[in-house]
């Protein structure tokens, strides 16, 4: 099960996601997040603080979003990563390509120095 909270604030897209992102869940990510493309957000957050478990459906998701933002010029962020979520991270370097944060806080200074 895959629980998404979801904050539009000072132009990012914060991404809360609680439970399990695995590949009967992504879908769930890829629609929420599809549904806000509209509003323009140029820059998302991905909180992965209640993050239980990732798989390689999850990890493929984090770029394919990845991507979607970095073709519009804009920035992703994770924060508040587990060991367990982290190892998996690092294990498919993902990483490599969205920069982990401390908090969403310090995201958003990250984000407007950036632009």
């Amino acid at each position: 099960m895959l629980e998404i909270q979801t904050e539009y604030r000072e132009g990012i897209l914060f991404v809360r996601l609680l439970g399990k992102l695995v590949e009967d869940t992504v879908f769930s990510l890829q629609k929420e997040v599809e549904q806000w493309k509209q509003e323009g957000f140029s820059n998302i957050v991905f909180n992965l603080n209640d993050l239980e478990e990732i798989d390689l459906s999850g990890i493929q998701t984090f770029f394919e979003l990845y991507q979607m933002i970095h073709d519009k010029s804009g920035h992703s962020l994770i924060c508040g990563m587990n060991h367990h979520v982290n190892e998996s991270l690092k294990k498919y370097r993902i990483l490599n390509y969205i920069y982990e944060i401390s908090d969403e806080l310090n995201a958003i200074k990250v984000m407007k120095w950036n632009n």
